[in-house]
């Protein structure tokens, strides 16, 4: 609770300091390029800022190649990807409003975190420790970006692990409770996708847990840690889902911003595979935009998964 206290009031001195005004039709999350907005009654354009709001006199100029991720004020996003001027009551006008703000809340915190205070502060408080949660992977030969125990929510979540030097085949074996061999695959990627709902794993979970373990192909002796992922909420019971459910309703549709706030979501109910799964979505899906391997990054030191 006095983590997310924390978070609120960073972001509300942060708004504050970057807003145009107090009230907002649109908020700025990410921006790529030499991006402008010229406000209502204003004669010249302006450098765009990450936090800053822009109500409906504004306009907006995207560079070439450039990029804007928007947060409407019902809590709706917004991608503009095309070089070009927008207005914004135009922007505004294709959102269905909503009376929910939820989304807004974890945008405010994805904000407030990539401040550049919040994000020295960030590097200060982890520089000369292992990390917030415990991976325990301190002489293992291979480095899960994940801890030792966690819960995962989603059927689908990637796992990630630091690469070892050179061209390799990657071993990801997964086990049961009591140590029994369920699956074996191999990847020539640092990163393999456990799917919960896969035939092969779902009918041998016991439960709701597995133990996974990455090694080096033909190098047995390069491995990971054992880590171990329970399912949480495949029956309906998690305490967040209802949440869940109002804040995917209020984003829409899947996109590299909505990935951004639902990494939050999930960083804030303490689902950190989950999160960093959205993470990767959103960086799929906009490879070419830095602040989303950023936002990573910080997110990857703030829960201290990778050294």
């Amino acid at each position: 609770m006095k983590r997310k206290i924390s978070f609120i009031v960073a972001a509300l001195m942060f708004v504050g300091y970057v807003g145009y005004g107090q009230g907002y039709t649109f908020r700025i999350m990410v921006s790529k390029g030499a991006n402008q907005v010229k406000v209502s009654g204003a004669a010249d354009w302006q450098p765009v800022r990450v936090g800053a709001k822009l109500n409906d006199g504004d306009q907006l100029k995207v560079a070439e190649n450039g990029y804007m991720g928007l947060v409407h004020a019902s809590g709706k996003t917004k991608e503009l990807k095309t070089a070009g001027e927008y207005k914004i009551s135009d922007l505004a006008s294709d959102i269905t409003a909503s009376s929910q703000n939820i989304a807004s809340k974890y945008a405010d915190y994805v904000i407030s975190k990539m401040s550049p205070e919040e994000r020295e502060a960030n590097r200060r408080k982890y520089a000369s420790v292992t990390g917030a949660v415990e991976r325990g992977d301190d002489d293992a030969s291979i480095d899960l970006f994940m801890p030792t125990s966690v819960s995962v929510y989603n059927p689908e979540v990637l796992i990630r692990w630091e690469p070892v030097e050179g061209e390799n085949t990657y071993v990801v074996k997964l086990k049961d409770l009591f140590e029994q061999t369920i699956m074996v695959a191999e990847t020539t990627d640092p990163y393999y996708t456990i799917n919960f709902q896969d035939p092969k794993l779902s009918g041998a979970i016991v439960e709701n847990l597995v133990i996974v373990n990455v090694s080096v192909k033909g190098k047995e002796d390069i491995k990971s840690k054992d880590a171990a992922i329970d399912r949480v909420g495949a029956d309906g019971s998690a305490s967040f889902e209802v949440e869940l459910k109002e804040l995917k309703e209020n984003l829409g549709g899947q996109n590299s911003i909505n990935s951004l706030i639902l990494a939050e979501f999930y960083e804030e109910n303490n689902l950190l595979l989950d999160a960093l799964t959205s993470y990767e979505y959103a960086i799929k899906m906009s490879p070419d935009v830095e602040y989303f391997r950023e936002a990573y990054d910080e997110f990857l030191l703030r829960n201290g998964l990778k050294k």
